[in-house]
């Protein structure tokens, strides 16, 4: 066993993961290839089947379900920052936040990169194995709320300011190689 990995313990699989000791809450959005981000927040807000949750430091434990919208995350005197994600479940305990969905940072994602994506998908479709089908339709449906959700606060951000919302991303934020 190489020196450098945790050795496992008697039942077989690791130790959970250390939670952050300086009173925020660690956010992880992890998509169903890789991990996407990590962020230490004051608070976040997620969108569950139920209605959006607030999560702060300290909360008891809680797992849900959560529905396509945004996830905002919230640091004292920093801008909020927002992801777009899809349905998934949420697992809070000891300050641990981990989102799993497929997601992205809302400020980053480029619609036009998204529109090819998803023309992509529904084309490879039809000629795909059981599991892959299961995948393309996941980032179909994940590409059509990006893109509703986008085509809806480009609106809103054009009926408040008058101008349009410049949004850039790339594919490898959303786990897709180009």
């Amino acid at each position: 066993m190489p020196e450098n990995k945790p050795a496992l313990n008697p039942f077989g699989y690791n130790p959970p993961e250390e939670s952050p000791k300086n009173g925020k809450i660690r956010v992880k959005l992890i998509t169903p290839l890789f991990e996407a981000t990590i962020i230490e927040a004051d608070k976040v807000l997620l969108p569950a089947l139920d209605g959006d949750i607030l999560i702060l430091p300290e909360r008891a434990p809680i797992f849900f379900s959560i529905r396509p919208g945004r996830m905002i995350v919230y640091n004292e005197g920093e801008e909020p920052i927002s992801f777009l994600v899809s349905s998934g479940v949420c697992e809070v305990r000891r300050n641990l936040c981990p989102v799993m969905a497929w997601g992205g940072r809302e400020d980053k994602i480029n619609p036009q990169k998204i529109k090819e994506q998803l023309d992509a998908a529904l084309k490879a479709l039809p000629g795909t194995d059981s599991i892959a089908k299961t995948e393309a339709l996941s980032r179909i449906n994940f590409f059509k709320m990006v893109l509703n959700e986008l085509n809806y606060a480009e609106k809103e951000e054009k009926k408040q300011t008058g101008k349009k919302k410049n949004l850039q991303m790339t594919p490898e934020d959303l786990g897709i190689k180009d």
